[in-house]
């Protein structure tokens, strides 16, 4: 994948951040519950929800979750969309699964590290800067999920960038780092950082990726302060084209994958583990929940029969997928033991 300069970024990472202008004094998020009578309780609940998809921006006005459903299963994240909500017009796959895995606990070494938090934007984007993210679509066009998609999105790194610190400018930052990258050559004629998931069985991918430039909230005179722009490699695939039947298997069966980011020579950018364990279960809630009535209510709604119950309840609670969304447990409180 070809770098994209600094002036283009914001748009490859609409998803993830905003550009460089000021931020707003009420965010949009606030939409979400401005309606609801118990912000408190319900402002936690959606933006969980959200932050189960790669593609939501918690920052945004991002709906009330009218046929959509998510969950967290041990290490993995699904979110699901009904046919209407996707609306893909005339080339109809029907309904969207996503299903995410992480990287969370990234490494650094020659060639770049990961931002420590005190780095990264504080805001409701800061989840998504600190963890790379491989995400698997599936979609439905015979009713029943298939692999049309896989995305990675690495957490935000520091590169070594030679004489950066020279930059006038946020955007001349980012146009030295993207020179830098683009200027790894390999022997096989690719160019940029190598980016490697491997399981049991070796190497299970490997692309090469430019990456683009960070955009986040932070302003142009705080990116000048830390010396720096923050950088991620994003990769795509379309698996209904090229299937990666290795990888799919691995992931399947539970597999701790690693993941590898690396200049030529070997010099390590980034490195990681990513885990599975739930994948399986994950797929099939997420299936179910696209056929579950409930899907059609807005999340609150949904989850008004629950306002009173503890979070003890959710322990043992027998609900349709589509009220899953409604458990009030952050993913640690789900794994840890009762």
């Amino acid at each position: 994948m070809r770098h994209v300069r600094a002036g283009f970024a914001c748009l490859a990472l609409a998803g993830l951040a905003a550009c460089d202008a000021e931020p707003p004094k009420v965010a949009a998020a606030d939409k979400v519950v401005a309606a609801s009578e118990h912000r408190g309780a319900d402002w936690p609940l959606m933006l969980a929800h959200c932050l189960r998809s790669p593609n939501c921006d918690p920052a945004s006005d991002f709906g009330q979750g009218i046929g959509e459903a998510s969950n967290t299963i041990s290490e993995v994240n699904w979110f699901a969309q009904s046919k209407d909500v996707v609306k893909e017009g005339a080339q109809d796959y029907g309904a969207a699964i996503r299903v995410s895995l992480y990287g969370l606990r990234g490494q650094g070494g020659k060639a770049g590290r990961p931002l420590t938090v005190d780095e990264t934007e504080a805001s409701l984007r800061g989840a998504n800067a600190r963890r790379s993210t491989l995400t698997v679509e599936y979609r439905t066009p015979s009713g029943k999920p298939e692999a049309y998609g896989l995305t990675f999105w690495s957490a935000q790194v520091n590169l070594p960038v030679p004489n950066v610190g020279t930059a006038k400018s946020a955007e001349a930052m980012a146009d030295m780092t993207a020179t830098y990258v683009s200027a790894m050559k390999w022997p096989d004629g690719s160019q940029g950082a190598k980016v490697e998931i491997t399981g049991k069985a070796g190497v299970l991918y490997s692309a090469y990726s430019d990456g683009v430039a960070a955009s986040d909230i932070t302003r142009t005179r705080e990116k000048m302060a830390r010396g720096f722009t923050p950088w991620v490699f994003f990769i795509p695939r379309n698996l209904r084209d090229e299937p990666l039947p290795q990888l799919m298997a691995a992931i399947d069966a539970g597999e701790t994958l690693g993941l590898k980011i690396t200049a030529p020579g070997g010099d390590i950018i980034l490195a990681d583990a990513i885990y599975t364990g739930g994948y399986a279960s994950a797929l099939g809630e997420a299936t179910q929940s696209l056929a579950d009535p409930a899907l059609a209510k807005p999340v609150l709604e949904r989850c008004t029969r629950f306002a009173s119950e503890k979070p003890e309840f959710w322990k043992i609670a027998d609900v349709t997928p589509a009220l899953r969304v409604c458990d009030p447990r952050t993913q640690q409180q789900r794994i840890s033991p009762p």
